[in-house]
């Protein structure tokens, strides 16, 4: 047995499976830092759970704490004596208390002037002491989202607790929990292995709870799942639809992995995939099987978890394939009512469906959703896209009236696809509808197409500016509208489907669309708006690899067109490195300080005296007409590797020059010529932005 080892095991009723990681780490957590605080910390932390238990397995733990010294403040020297020397009551009530003679205490300096102290020595207490005080604490002051109390008041904590093993080195911690008091003894599962048995450390108790066909590790049981649930699937023929949320969920609701397979009818198979998958994981959390290949057909069977490790007499499977035949079957009436009733049916109830109760219905949505849809279009010059993405629009929430999506909120926007492929929809029209909210994640694709994208993007712009026109900014972790979402799909549709859209402008007119149900004025909501996308575009951009100070030199110059702006964040980056550019960089920053508080200037080269100005302007007027052309083309590495080419005469110019001149004309002329290549070097992005060392710049140059 290693020393140094205490095991804590922690049985109770089934806690939820949410639940059931943050409860154990947080116990490994502040036992952790509460022994680390006492100088006692362990060397390796393990931590497990089931539904009935929490596991916590701490290593190489010291057998104490260490000896130490602690000073110990007493009364004022001045009221510590009389004013022949003698000790006063207050300093012998404090020898007494600290055990020390008066001629032991020291005296000690204060800002309150001299004081007595004694220093005590204080022996550490044994490890298993600290143990049994801190834990029992800690495991009663778990923060769980939801508490309960039983019996005749017990508690609160998450669930009834029924026992508790607590051992170092094999030996009983002993404490109490809710009444139970902590021992060397366990049991298995309450129905294959209720007995009770006793554990020697903490790999006697792992081994036991193997022989029971336990597994405390959820990392391990979710493995065990995963590789049988492949197995099982290829061994029917088929291919385990990868469902990785759901197999989590399946981990943490088991103790013993064991897989069941069932199977339905074929005549279900009828149901559309999605409808099918979904039914499966919602209503009996089970993964499906499809053919092989890339887009293979489901196949009547399904896998889940039974918490045993087999099922001799069937039981659990004919009880698993009774209950999904019962909900494939209501899944199967309820898309045959949604078929018969059609979208134009559905969509008349819309009008009953709240967007929000200042914004009105789901149907004035619809309205706005097809007007801004065909504005963003007609800025993009998408003519042929124009006609489908509003009738995309149309459609797009007509299957919040559906009775597949009251069953099944998750297939919002799949079904309203689904039952408009159905219709003889086009295939831009119903794919929009299908992908509507993609992307949902910075791992989700984009919605499929021209068509998708706009209406995708025209739902999240109405939502944000409706939301932000009423004030409701999420702040915080809060967001309950999804905001944060919502702003981050603007961005990724914009940024990588290439939408070259002026984002501000359709902002306003998705403003002007909700006439007077707003409370704030367009320019507010626009104001609130670029900083929220901004944030976005610093993460997402931040992701895609680039520099903080080049993505904020970018977004200086302009947000409002997300393909230009990342074009100008990538010519930063491609160009940063370049010697000229480095110490064009440290020019701009000191043009901006010398001209920071001047006002605008209008240059008169007649008015240039000095050799190195006129050779400054010379070559800025050659380049400013090249810089122009080349960022109106939208070649912004052309654009700043010519900015870089003003670096030699830039040097010279602030090396031979004195800007502040005594002469007033001379001095306005001089800094009206650093305004008008200010302007123009950061035509691309403010250079100021950039984090440039001297010595760094120096170090290129040469």
């Amino acid at each position: 047995m290693p020393r140094g080892e205490f095991l804590l095991e922690v049985r109770s009723e089934e806690i939820p499976a949410r639940m059931l990681e943050p409860g154990v780490k947080e116990l490994a957590t502040r036992v952790f830092e509460e022994l680390m605080a006492r100088g006692i910390g362990p060397r390796e932390v393990e931590t497990g759970y089931t539904p009935r238990r929490l596991v916590l397995i701490l290593s190489g733990l010291p057998e104490g704490e260490p000896d130490r010294e602690e000073q110990v403040m007493g009364p004022p020297v001045r009221a510590a004596f009389t004013a022949d020397g003698k000790p006063t009551p207050a300093l012998l009530g404090f020898a007494k208390r600290t055990g020390l003679p008066p001629d032991q205490l020291s005296r000690v300096q204060t800002e309150k002037g001299e004081y007595l102290a004694a220093t005590k020595k204080i022996s550490g207490r044994s490890t298993r002491e600290v143990l049994a005080e801190i834990v029992p604490r800690i495991l009663a002051g778990i923060s769980w989202a939801k508490t309960m109390r039983w019996g005749s008041g017990t508690g609160p904590w998450v669930r009834p607790v029924h026992g508790v093993v607590s051992l170092l080195d094999g030996e009983v911690v002993p404490f109490e929990l809710f009444g139970i008091t902590a021992g060397d003894t366990t049991e298995g599962h309450p129905t294959l292995s209720p007995a009770a048995f006793r554990i020697a450390d903490g790999e006697d108790y792992k081994r036991q709870l193997a022989d029971r066909h336990l597994e405390v590790r959820p990392a391990e049981r979710r493995r065990a799942l995963h590789d049988t649930m492949r197995s099982q699937a290829e061994a029917l023929g088929g291919t385990l639809v990868d469902d990785p949320s759901l197999l989590d969920k399946l981990a943490a609701i088991c103790e013993i992995p064991g897989v069941m397979e069932g199977s339905f009818g074929d005549a279900f198979l009828e149901l559309p995939a999605e409808v099918l998958a979904t039914s499966l994981r919602d209503h009996q959390s089970a993964l499906t099987v499809a053919s092989p290949g890339k887009h293979g057909k489901l196949l009547p069977y399904f896998l889940t978890v039974m918490d045993r490790p087999d099922d001799p007499a069937g039981r659990v499977r004919s009880g698993n394939e009774w209950v999904v035949a019962a909900r494939l079957a209501d899944a199967r009436f309820f898309y045959g009512e949604d078929l018969k009733a059609g979208l134009a049916r559905r969509a008349e109830q819309l009008q009953s469906l709240n967007f929000h109760e200042r914004l009105g219905s789901y149907a004035v949505k619809t309205l706005r959703l097809e007007s801004l849809a065909a504005t963003i279009c007609d800025q993009l010059g998408w003519t042929a896209e124009k006609v489908p993405a509003v009738e995309a629009a149309r459609l797009l929430k007509v299957d919040l009236a559906t009775e597949m999506v009251k069953e099944f909120t998750s297939l919002q926007g799949i079904m309203g696809g689904i039952y408009a492929r159905e219709e003889g929809q086009p295939e831009a029209v119903w794919q929009a509808v299908y992908d509507q909210y993609l992307p949902a994640s910075t791992e989700d694709p984009l919605p499929r197409g021209r068509v998708g994208q706009v209406t995708a993007l025209a739902d999240r712009l109405d939502t944000l500016v409706g939301i932000f026109g009423l004030g409701l900014i999420p702040t915080g972790s809060k967001d309950p509208f999804g905001l944060r979402r919502a702003a981050q799909g603007v961005v990724r549709i914009c940024l990588e489907g290439g939408l070259a859209l002026d984002l501000e402008k359709a902002a306003v007119e998705a403003a002007n669309l909700f006439g007077d149900r707003l409370t704030r004025k367009p320019e507010q909501i626009l104001e609130d708006l670029r900083h929220f996308l901004n944030d976005r575009i610093r993460y997402l951009l931040g992701l895609a690899g680039y520099a903080y100070d080049e993505i904020e030199a970018a977004l200086a110059v302009g947000s409002s067109n997300l393909p230009d702006l990342r074009a100008r964040v990538d010519a930063l980056h491609k160009v940063r490195e370049t010697p000229g550019f480095l110490t064009v960089v440290l020019a701009a920053k000191r043009i901006a300080n010398i001209v920071k508080d001047a006002a605008e200037r209008t240059l008169d080269e007649a008015r240039l005296v000095e050799p190195a100005e006129k050779d400054l302007a010379a070559a800025f007027n050659e380049l400013r007409s090249d810089i122009e052309e080349a960022a109106a083309a939208g070649d912004y590495e052309r654009c700043l590797r010519r900015v870089a080419d003003l670096a030699p005469v830039l040097d010279r110019f602030f090396v031979e020059v004195l800007v502040m001149a005594e002469d007033e004309a001379v001095r306005s002329n001089r800094l009206a010529l650093l305004q008008a290549i200010g302007r123009t070097v950061s035509r691309t992005a403010k250079l100021t932005e950039m984090v440039v060392d001297k010595a760094e710049a120096r170090a290129k140059a040469v």
